[in-house]
């Protein structure tokens, strides 16, 4: 927990945007005290995990909070229907 919060920060952002595991830019991330808290949507449940690896290798010392949510089928996909 040696560095600065601001700089783990945006450390922890512009590995979530190039990593190809989680390729993801709309991640919030927090530290307060010794965690980081993580919201935002992910596309699946596996993206969702796979942001959470990420940032725990990353924030080695920290508690990785993941409150992130994941789009359900109906916000994914939108069905009309011809009549």
């Amino acid at each position: 927990m040696a560095e600065p919060q601001e700089y783990l920060v945006h450390h922890i952002q512009d590995a979530l945007a190039t990593d190809p595991r989680a390729r993801e830019l709309g991640v919030d991330v927090q530290v307060a005290g010794d965690r980081v808290v993580l919201t935002g949507t992910a596309a699946t449940p596996a993206q969702r995990a796979s942001i959470a690896e990420v940032v725990a290798e990353l924030a080695d010392g920290y508690e990785v909070v993941n409150e992130m949510t994941v789009l359900s089928p109906a916000e994914d996909e939108t069905i009309e229907e011809l009549s």
